[in-house]
């Protein structure tokens, strides 16, 4: 093969190379990262209770609670009480069991 078939072919491997690395660095960082948390600490009551909201399915009151007692914004509580409630879903269904929605069932 010629010499600027070889170029190309280096080219491109090391353009790979740079793209996976890229692609790694930004992975292992968003996962290293705490999540959408600032700096708002949940105390071990407010957990509790706020657990115990969700679990009552009554999402609106748990971020509210969040809210008043952590001072977080809407989205942080919301965030934090939509993971609550994936928890709870899967303690309930177990972790590889589906789960069957019935929403809009008659």
């Amino acid at each position: 093969m010629s010499s600027w078939v070889w170029f190309v072919v280096a080219l491109v491997v090391v353009d790979l190379a740079v793209v996976v690395t890229w692609f790694a660095l930004r992975h292992r960082s968003a996962a290293a990262a705490p999540g959408p948390a600032t700096g708002h600490s949940v105390d071990a009551e407010t957990r509790t209770e706020v657990a115990a909201l969700v679990t009552e399915h009554r999402t609106a009151e748990a971020m509210a609670l969040l809210r008043r007692r952590t001072g977080m914004p809407l989205r942080e509580a919301k965030d934090t009480v939509d993971a609550m409630t994936a928890g709870v879903r899967a303690s309930r269904h177990g972790a590889g069991a589906p789960r069957a929605d019935h929403h809009g069932a008659a």
